[in-house]
């Protein structure tokens, strides 16, 4: 079985290796890299901070042992955190909340939990999680329309001490599409800090949206929830040619208002967004792993030209696909 490391563990071999020469770390300006010791993990931390009270943390490191990290007390006020876990996951219990949680891979997790202690599990294997802090009072320098948010999170925003803000939503597509640009941490210097930031602030307004989708939509019947995913299995067998929007709404047995309302309650976007998330998906894969051309690449996912398949591939990944080709070589 394999050792659980505490925190003081943790931090305790990072001692080690730094005394020693072996730690792989480096600071410049307001962004900071470590690459983690073989003895704990394979892989890395990157964090930045961008203007005062926000910042981003991205972690992926295949971890040898498991980790439980102790809380003794969250600050007052505490930022509020979201962490979206592309792989892996974190069994959470704190003492403000009722139950213990289990984070996982595919959601994201808004919390504001000031004052409270928890106790954080991180089981052995793959964990890629990107961790973003805002300080409530940061909020509001952006709109004056606070009112329109949540009653809880516009709790949490303008009165952070007494907050007890803890939701989880699923990961849509579009912020799937935010999340692998940031995993490419693209750019240098100051061209880097801006557009980290914009991409940062671009996904707390998805899920802010998001969160105010989930509070206003009337719940889908089960049945049509099961409809929804039969359009969504439809629109994967038939990437390359797929139905009309009312020929698919036909084939599920649905009209097509039901249909793209269910798709943005269930996925988060409209069908043919969804299509367009799926097509590039894949066409990313493709080429990373295949030997296809862009060219072959193009014609498998759909997309009969060339040149509308690069175009909309580069406004997806803000990257030529000849660059997934040339990463392999």
């Amino acid at each position: 079985m394999a050792k659980v490391l505490t925190e003081v563990e943790v931090q305790a071999v990072l001692e080690e290796c730094r005394a020693n020469g072996e730690l792989s770390e480096c600071e410049e300006g307001p962004e900071y890299f470590i690459q983690s010791p073989l003895s704990l993990a394979q892989g890395y931390v990157r964090s930045m901070q961008f203007r005062p009270g926000l910042t981003l943390n991205v972690a992926d490191v295949e971890k040898h042992q498991a980790y439980r990290f102790r809380i003794k007390q969250h600050p007052q006020p505490m930022p509020l955190t979201l962490s979206y876990y592309l792989a892996g996951g974190c069994q959470v219990d704190n003492d403000g909340l009722k139950a213990s949680h289990e984070e996982v891979a595919g959601k994201g997790y808004l919390y504001c939990l000031p004052n409270t202690a928890e106790l954080e599990n991180y089981p052995v294997g793959h964990l890629c999680r990107v961790h973003i802090q805002i300080s409530p009072e940061l909020i509001p320098t952006f709109s004056d329309r606070l009112h329109e948010l949540p009653s809880d999170l516009r709790q949490a925003i303008e009165h952070p001490e007494n907050a007890l803000l803890y939701c989880a939503n699923s990961i849509t597509l579009g912020e799937q599409r935010i999340l692998q640009q940031i995993l490419r941490w693209p750019y240098q210097g100051i061209t880097r800090q801006f557009y980290l930031e914009a991409k940062v602030l671009e996904l707390l307004a998805l899920h802010f949206d998001q969160m105010l989708t989930t509070s206003s939509a009337v719940p889908l019947p089960n049945s049509d929830i099961d409809r929804i995913y039969q359009a969504q299995s439809i629109l994967v067998q038939n990437m390359a040619n797929p139905p009309s929007l009312l020929e698919l709404a036909r084939r599920v047995h649905l009209n097509d208002r039901k249909l793209k309302e269910g798709f943005r309650q269930v996925f988060g976007t409209t069908v043919f967004g969804y299509l367009y998330h799926h097509r590039m998906q894949q066409a990313q894969k493709l080429l990373q792993e295949s030997n296809m051309t862009v060219q072959e690449t193009a014609k498998y996912v759909g997309y009969a030209s060339r040149s509308s398949f690069v175009a909309a591939f580069k406004k997806y990944f803000k990257a030529a696909p000849s660059s997934y080709l040339k990463a392999k070589l």
